[in-house]
């Protein structure tokens, strides 16, 4: 019968500390460097943070009051809680957490792992419930030199970009104007019920189609949501024929369509197929074509997994963020380390042997 304690367990004892003091050493010695994408990502964060800006002072130039209490960092893109185009509740801290500028260092992250080059074409589908997410989009886009086909949708959930007089297809037009960005939609639908607004005052929506209409968008307005889809994936086929990648952003129904889909997890999907069917969206269409799909929803999973702090207090500076680095560890200590643990084991396993045989 084995005694308990037998002077080779030492070896062990040695090696499990040896290893544990390893470990904290090289944790200790670990160097932050410059992503391969820091400078698109840069970039992005740059446009991101300019348009930020702009939107913020158009709407204090058109007298549109910012909430201290809900929009903290006082952006000017959070929207109110319930207007006439509120669709669904939201949360408000994903919403704030997406008025950080580094947000769109986030979508270079998925553009450049989808694999997408300059002068690509890319199917985008917008809701209005994240404007800051949405203007990350099109700024990273824009500084990869892609070339985006936008349909974007006028409802939003709460604190998106739900007030009447100044949409999210409102604050594109004017970063348009302005010149810092020169992509925006060119079809949009209501929204809402349905994706017609049967949720919302027929009044209201009538002034806000004929105005975005004026910005030289189509309007989309479908009965039957299947209809909806089809026409929106037509328009994307007939401005892209070879699309290399579509982005969703948002929980608009025609995104997923009528399906129930468990399995559609944030971010990048690559290879990622679906069982198509009458109720399918969009997602589930482009990824059965084999086109990586980059789905941007549970806006809170998205920031922890990139290193993009959730609900920050204070916006952080551009440039900062785990997003912008990776982490270099002593690749010799850690050969030495495993050579050591090999050596030792194949001396213990020896001494045990020779016990036992």
């Amino acid at each position: 019968m084995r005694k308990r304690f037998i002077k080779e367990d030492v070896i062990l004892i040695g090696l499990a500390i040896f290893l544990m003091i390893s470990m904290k050493s090289i944790l200790a010695s670990q160097v932050k460097v410059k992503d391969k994408w820091y400078y698109e990502k840069l970039d992005a964060s740059k446009r991101l943070e300019d348009s930020f800006k702009a939107i913020k002072e158009e709407k204090m130039r058109r007298n549109i009051k910012i909430n201290p209490s809900i929009d903290i960092n006082l952006t000017g893109l959070i929207g109110g809680e319930l207007t006439p185009i509120t669709t669904t509740s939201g949360a408000l801290e994903a919403k704030r957490t997406t008025t950080n500028p580094n947000f769109a260092a986030v979508m270079i992250e998925y553009m450049k792992k989808a694999g997408l080059k300059e002068g690509d074409k890319i199917a985008v589908n917008f809701s209005g419930s994240f404007p800051a997410a949405n203007l990350s989009v099109i700024c990273a886009a824009e500084a990869l030199n892609l070339k985006p086909i936008i349909i974007s949708s006028v409802g939003a959930s709460t604190y998106g970009a739900n007030i009447p007089e100044f949409t999210y297809q409102d604050m594109e037009y004017v970063l348009f104007k302005e010149g810092l960005i020169s992509n925006k939609s060119i079809a949009f639908s209501m929204g809402g019920a349905k994706d017609v607004g049967k949720d919302m005052e027929t009044k209201v929506a009538s002034e806000i189609v004929k105005r975005i209409k004026g910005y030289g968008a189509d309007f989309i307005q479908e009965e039957q949501i299947q209809d909806n889809v089809r026409k929106r994936y037509k328009i994307y086929k007939d401005h892209g024929e070879n699309i290399k990648a579509f982005i969703n952003v948002g929980g608009n129904i025609v995104s997923t369509g009528e399906n129930i889909e468990t399995d559609i997890k944030p971010g990048l999907l690559i290879n990622k197929n679906f069982n198509l069917n009458s109720k399918s969206g969009l997602v589930q269409m482009f990824a059965n074509e084999n086109i990586p799909v980059i789905y941007i929803l549970n806006i809170k999973e998205i920031a922890m997994k990139n290193g993009i702090p959730v609900d920050p207090v204070t916006i952080p500076k551009v440039g900062s963020g785990d997003i912008y680095y990776k982490k270099n560890y002593p690749v010799v200590v850690m050969i030495i380390v495993i050579c050591i643990s090999v050596i030792v084991l194949y001396i213990y396993g020896k001494r045990t042997r020779e016990k036992y045989d």
